[in-house]
């Protein structure tokens, strides 16, 4: 039996403003096993993000975490002290940023980095280090990896500071990667690359993995389980493969009908109409109901997160399976 890796139960993320109180994250439960992907997805300004740097305590001021917890195999994450979250972080638990130079010190040469990053967590030799960031350049398809770890951030171009962040992150091995659109800015032959990488780091060494992206096509290559997420809640949960062939929410639906596809070669994708709502200003009920084309009066009323069947659950008064 897979054990429990990350368990994150009735999680709020607030942020206060001159607008009002906006929660990021609201009551968001989420659990992620021992070699598994999970892939959080949904629109800009979901709350995926927001979930990454609510796990690795990087929720600054005017945001706070309001309630729930988050446990990292048995452990509150909350519970930690600056000293003892910032030792699990890289060692344990990586993060990928979307924006490289949130990972990478713009005055800091590249083997510099990786060199550190490696010493500050292993009893290791800098040339032993050097080698090991060597191989992992390589893995992540960067040419002449030896001139690149003699360069500075600024001298390489965009998707090759991406690359260097998740060979950053990849480096000690962690138990849980949480990769925020970690492949967006990268060509189709590295995107396969990178996942490839990931792909053989969950097989050797059961790593499990948090990816967060905006495009369904991008997860169902990678994720086990999928999460959909809308205006801070997850509105729809269960295996991926089961999703992606009868999605059961209306917004589910929606970023299904928006993906280009061999079936509607031609014709002009569906999309999503009108645009996320504020956090500050969530319609009453249901917050996706005044975007779909299902809603009724019902949904006035605010839908609980319930189990559809053993497998599957959804945020919805009206689920429904449709074939994708």
């Amino acid at each position: 039996m897979r054990k429990l890796v990350l368990d994150i139960q009735n999680l709020t993320t607030r942020f206060e403003s001159a607008e009002g109180i906006a929660n990021a994250l609201d009551s968001l439960s989420l659990e992620i096993y021992e070699g598994e992907v999970v892939g959080l997805v949904g629109e800009s300004g979901s709350g995926k993000s927001m979930t990454g740097y609510s796990i690795m305590g990087l929720v600054e001021h005017p945001g706070s975490i309001v309630g729930g917890s988050i446990h990292y195999r048995g452990q509150d994450l909350r519970l930690l002290g600056p000293e003892q979250i910032r030792s699990l972080r890289g060692d344990r638990i990586a993060m990928i940023f979307q924006d490289p130079m949130m990972s990478l010190n713009p005055v800091l040469r590249v083997d510099t980095q990786l060199v550190e990053t490696l010493k500050a967590h292993r009893s290791i030799q800098k040339k032993e280090a050097l080698q090991r960031a060597i191989e992992l350049l390589q893995a992540m398809g960067i040419p002449s990896p030896e001139i690149r770890l003699r360069q500075y951030p600024h001298e390489l171009s965009g998707g090759m500071r991406q690359r260097i962040a998740i060979a950053i992150a990849l480096l000690l091995e962690p138990d849980l990667i949480i990769a925020d659109e970690p492949t967006t800015a990268l060509d189709v032959t590295i995107q396969a690359q990178i996942i490839h990488e990931f792909q053989t780091l969950i097989e050797d060494r059961g790593t499990s993995v948090l990816w967060i992206t905006h495009d369904l096509a991008v997860a169902s290559t990678m994720a086990d389980r999928l999460a959909i997420m809308y205006a801070g809640q997850i509105v729809e949960q269960g295996p991926a493969e089961d999703i992606l062939a009868r999605p059961m929410h209306p917004y589910t639906q929606g970023l299904l009908r928006s993906i280009p596809s061999r079936n509607i070669r031609g014709k002009p994708l569906q999309q999503i109409p009108g645009s996320a709502p504020s956090l500050t200003r969530l319609p009453s009920g249901c917050a996706f109901a005044p975007r779909c084309d299902q809603a009724t009066p019902l949904c006035e009323l605010t839908p609980p997160l319930k189990q559809i069947t053993a497998i599957r659950s959804a945020r919805c008064h009206h689920p429904r399976e449709i074939d994708a």
